[in-house]
């Protein structure tokens, strides 16, 4: 939230620098974003009076004036066609810096020396609707009255500093310039000076006869509050308020406007003002939205409402959507002469799901969805027609419409000075406790069973004695708190469940085989479906849509990790990186049915994708990262995991992708390499092999139980075997048959070379594998491996009719 500091100093007295200022709000929990000096990029600009003004000798379009700036008179050639002598105007002197980076220097124009240059209010960084009185092609005329020989920035206050504190989401008090300046005061331990509205109420008449309020939906609305504005005025608003609202980040638009957004600024409690002359029966109701109700917000776009989100409406219509926007149909015009002004309190939750719903979220709902304070409403109701007043900009009438159905008890917490010491791990006094708490507006009594604090209406974020503990925390001092060791039954011990460990070892283990960890958006654009090859009918294509999305290509939750996945591969592609293993571990969303009536099933995978443009053997990449799976069954203890054949995966090669099977026949993921048209829709390398394992089965068939045996006593027989066989047949069901033929004394078996070349018969391929025999009992000899070896190749020539290669 951006506040201007000269505001803060209407609640406290701040004499200390503003960058000490921010540095003490920060260390006491209000984090200061940036502090900036409004014309800090405005330099040698000055007030000064046009004493001659003479045609150009050699420029009809040319004037030639003699400004007086107090300290002598410079000559200053100009096109501008609205001085006039004695006008008093900004002059930028030599030297002098405009907005943007502009410099201003003596020159000759035309032939004459020009020392400087008269400004626009555009020149200055400002514009028409900040000085309504400004020219707005022309020089900007200041006040006859002004001292000449003034910097600008102090005439037109852009001297001030605005700070942007980031506000957390629990403080709704610190959503108004009051709540932080309640804040300063207690940091800076200076007085603080809430506001206390007061007004006259000179029209006769009374609110209740003029206007009707009813709450037909007590449960979305608390409290509304409604008065009645006679002989409205609408018209520009002083530049004291235009410049706040200004340095707050709001566009200042008129009295009645302005005054609205002011008091929203100042006491953090939305209003909105309704033309009643259009209200039909000059009736309020707060009530339900109907199904299929339209209405027309004030930025021109119809909103489809639904019966769950609460509206505020008249006899016939909805007249605003409560605390997100108002309607068209009775917005305050240049004509408007009789207004209601509505201060409310309305359901959080439901406030931030209607802004979610219909896509539009606004200063007001964001204050809404925070929690605002029902005791709040009259006071800010009471500023408004202050600020009516003191503005001109109508009559108030006497009397405020108030329905508060339900009125909400006090809340107390009971503490003691002794527990927050034991849980702060300090020794801070009772006393100075009390007193801090008191500056917050925190009022403590004593009772039989401690100290007891009654907690405003404004601090709904205090509901226990730690929340107590964290104020004192705060304004003690964060940094005065002496490191100590833990005590007391609150010390526990943490951990690691199983789900994280296993986790952490799949994350271990793909980054031991050379693979970076990637983390991507879980939104992605609908095109991806259409890159990856899948089908209009494929499960994938049943995505959640994002209502409020940042942008097409954010506008859907993603049910596959490839795309995303694939993405990086493109961009480590096109920068020429010739090798790259990428994983990431994230959630998938699949919905039950659309349109989504309830929450979606998240399931957890690991995706990745490797390629090597420097691998010799073609499909390299598919073995490595089938090897980078096996091994981590290994490491997860799992049984066995089977690669079986696939041909329905559309973005991978059809004769090129296997499912992963768990030892129950369960398929958790498919391993392949890409789909050549997917790869050039991604324009990635037609190698890259891709991944995607769902976590939760893999880990659910998991086990910590490992099985250990003695180092080998006797030496191993190692043996290769070269085989051809037809290009259909799979190297996992050939490693199948030599492991049932090769016994116990076969150790271990790996695959080194896959070829398919002129060496071999056309339809065929050439498998060479490794073999390793081993006795735990004895040495084998040649007579022992030697009919096992011939038992190896009977089994695979009458199940594979494969053939030794010579």
């Amino acid at each position: 939230m951006k506040v201007p500091l000269e505001w803060l100093n209407d609640f406290t007295t701040i004499q200390v620098e503003p960058e000490e200022f921010c540095e003490a709000m920060t260390m006491s929990g209000s984090k200061v974003e940036s502090c900036e000096s409004v014309g800090e990029d405005l330099t040698g600009v000055v007030t000064g009076r046009i004493v001659d003004i003479k045609k150009h000798p050699d420029a009809d379009k040319l004037q030639i004036c003699t400004v007086d700036i107090g300290s002598g008179h410079l000559t200053i050639v100009t096109g501008a066609t609205n001085i006039r002598v004695g006008q008093v105007v900004p002059v930028a002197l030599d030297g002098a810096t405009l907005p943007h980076g502009n410099v201003v220097r003596s020159s000759l124009l035309r032939g004459q020396l020009s020392q400087g240059m008269l400004c626009s209010v555009t020149e200055l960084g400002c514009n028409v609707a900040d000085f309504p009185s400004a020219a707005a092609d022309g020089i900007f005329v200041l006040p006859a009255d002004t001292m000449i020989g003034q910097d600008i920035k102090t005439i037109l206050h852009l001297d001030d500093v605005v700070i942007d504190f980031e506000i957390t989401s629990n403080r709704a008090d610190c959503f108004s310039v009051e709540g932080l300046g309640r804040e300063a005061a207690v940091t800076l331990g200076q007085p603080f000076e809430p506001v206390l509205p007061a007004f006259r109420a000179d029209c006769p008449e009374r609110s209740a006869d003029l206007a009707d309020i009813r709450i037909d939906a007590p449960d979305l609305c608390y409290r509304y509050c409604g008065h009645v504005i006679r002989d409205v005025r609408v018209g520009p608003s002083p530049e004291w308020m235009r410049r706040r609202l200004r340095g707050a980040g709001l566009r200042p638009i008129n009295n009645i406007v302005d005054i609205t957004n002011y008091v929203m600024l100042e006491l953090g409690q939305p209003l909105h003002a309704f033309d009643l002359n259009q209200l039909a029966g000059q009736q309020i109701i707060a009530r339900r939205a109907h199904e299929g109700e339209v209405m027309r917000t004030l930025d021109g776009v119809d909103r489809h409402l639904k019966p769950d989100m609460l509206v505020i409406a008249d006899r016939d219509r909805a007249v605003a959507l409560a605390g997100v926007m108002g309607a068209e149909n009775s917005e305050i015009t240049q004509d408007t002469s009789l207004i209601l002004f509505e201060s409310a309190t309305f359901h959080a939750p439901a406030v931030r799901q209607a802004a979610k719903n219909v896509g539009l979220r606004t200063e007001s709902s964001i204050r809404f969805e925070k929690g605002l304070d029902v005791n709040n409403a009259a006071r800010a109701m009471a500023r408004a027609c202050e600020l009516v007043e003191l503005l001109g900009a109508g009559r108030v009438c006497q009397g405020m419409i108030d329905v508060w159905p339900v009125r909400p008890q006090p809340r107390i917490i009971v503490y003691s000075a002794r527990r927050i010491n034991t849980l702060l791990g300090t020794n801070i006094a009772s006393d100075w406790m009390v007193d801090k708490l008191g500056e917050l507006g925190i009022e403590t009594v004593s009772s039989d069973h401690g100290l007891k604090a009654l907690i405003p209406s404004y601090r709904s974020d205090l509901v226990i004695e730690a929340d107590l503990a964290e104020e004192i925390a705060r304004l003690y001092g964060y940094n005065r708190i002496e490191p100590s060791l833990l005590s007391g039954k609150g010390t526990t011990l943490g951990g690691r469940s199983r789900e994280q460990k296993y986790l952490e070892k799949i994350k271990d283990q793909m980054i031991a085989q050379g693979f970076f960890e990637a983390c991507t958006y879980s939104f992605e654009s609908p095109k991806q479906m259409d890159k990856l090859l899948v089908p209009a009918t494929h499960p994938l294509r049943r995505s959640i849509q994002i209502k409020n999305p940042l942008g097409e290509d954010y506008s859907m939750m993603r049910t596959s990790l490839a795309p995303s996945l694939l993405e990086v591969a493109s961009t480590n592609w096109n920068r020429s990186i010739d090798r790259a293993g990428v994983f990431e571990i994230a959630f998938v969303y699949h919905p039950e049915q659309l349109p989504l009536n309830q929450l979606p099933a998240e399931k957890r995978h690991l995706g990745a994708f490797l390629y090597d443009e420097n691998e010799p053997q073609s499909g390299g990449e598919y073995f490595r990262l089938k090897g980078v799976v096996e091994e981590m069954a290994i490491h997860l203890g799992l049984a066995s995991l089977a690669f079986v054949p696939l041909s329905d995966c559309p973005w991978l090669h059809p004769g090129r992708q296997a499912a992963i099977l768990t030892s129950d026949g369960k398929a958790i993921g498919t391993l392949g390499v890409i789909h050549p048209e997917a790869a050039a829709n991604y324009a990635v390398s037609p190698r890259t092999a891709l991944l995607d394992l769902e976590i939760g089965p893999l880990l659910a068939a998991a086990s910590h139980e490992r099985q250990y045996r003695p180092l080998p006593k006797f030496p191993a027989v190692i043996r290769d075997l070269a085989i051809v066989v037809d290009v259909e047949i799979t190297a996992a069901a050939l490693s199948t048959a030599i492991v049932e033929a090769g016994g116990e004394i076969l150790e271990t078996i790996r695959l080194f070379d896959v070829y398919q070349g002129p060496q071999v018969p056309s339809g065929k391929k050439s498998l060479a594998y490794n073999l390793v025999f081993r006795s735990f009992t004895r040495t084998l000899k040649e007579d022992d491996v030697q009919p096992i070896m011939q038992r190896i190749r009977n089994a695979l020539q009458e199940e594979f009719q494969a053939v030794l290669r010579e």
